[in-house]
């Protein structure tokens, strides 16, 4: 049985020490066309947000060419690959991934490439790469896990809160309409994600309320994995990981950040598989 290699995009946040053992696909930013962070030249999180807090950041999603290049070195290696994106709902990036595996499974037939849109985005597509990598430990082969993968897709959730809606409406992930709840007598609308897409959920009266109503979501169901995420606001994040009481936690990547703002906190859950009744 051949070996797999775990692929993921930029905007996937993966948990400590997972992150060392997933090859990251690096996605873009940059607050001047002429000067394009992600790959080599990047920020720091600090100098991120000075330059977020003056002027708008702008994304792109993964290099084809990149991309093309770390898949043949993968392939060559007589290694296959599992890719799993952010949602296809959010980036560009699925759609890109997809084509280049298209035009490498031509040129090598010998070898496999699954490639598998989450649904999802930062720390709850990143659950799905920590089984995927708990899976190969196991001995189960690409095509044994990209199926659990699959069937594990809709047990991944995300809550979370911003502080502005300006930044999820100016980068064209929320509705202009949904970002004015928000400016309505401290409104703090819970977001989630419904079909890949960033959706609201329910809406509190202050911060505190919000959060409160993050832990009654996690405490609703028996999760496999709960984690919080860190954005910019450190005294937020550790109210929010108190309260849900998280397993692990990760720091929000730099390209989601951007259209949520650095006053943001939230949750990502893994929901257990149902257990079956006993007949």
């Amino acid at each position: 049985m051949k070996d797999f290699i775990v692929f993921t995009d930029g905007d996937v946040d993966l948990p400590s020490p997972y992150d060392e053992d997933i090859v990251m696909l690096p996605q873009y930013y940059y607050f001047e066309e002429n000067r394009i962070y992600g790959e080599e030249q990047k920020l720091t999180r600090e100098e991120f947000f000075q330059e977020l807090s003056r002027r708008r950041a702008y994304t792109s999603g993964v290099n084809p060419d990149y991309v093309r290049k770390r898949f043949e070195e993968t392939l060559q290696s007589g290694k296959d690959i599992l890719c799993i994106t952010v949602s296809s709902g959010l980036s560009g990036s699925n759609n890109t991934v997809c084509m280049v595996a298209d035009e490498l499974r031509e040129m090598y037939p010998d070898g496999r490439i699954e490639v598998i849109d989450s649904l999802s985005a930062t720390l709850g597509s990143g659950f799905l790469c920590v089984d995927a990598l708990e899976m190969r430990k196991e001995g189960k082969s690409l095509q044994e896990t990209a199926a659990e993968i699959r069937k594990r897709v809709g047990r991944i959730d995300i809550y979370f809160v911003v502080d502005d809606f300006k930044y999820l409406v100016q980068g064209g992930r929320v509705s202009p309409s949904v970002g004015k709840i928000g400016d309505i007598l401290d409104i703090k609308v819970i977001l989630t994600m419904k079909n890949g897409r960033i959706e609201p959920c329910k809406k509190c009266r202050g911060i505190n309320a919000a959060l409160r109503n993050i832990r009654q979501i996690a405490e609703s169901g028996k999760t496999a994995r709960l984690g919080a995420i860190y954005v910019g606001n450190q005294a937020l994040f550790e109210q929010c990981r108190s309260l849900v009481g998280a397993g692990c936690e990760a720091s929000l990547n730099l390209i989601v950040s951007s259209h949520v703002g650095p006053n943001t906190t939230g949750i990502a859950i893994e929901w257990a598989e149902p257990e079956q009744e006993n007949r």
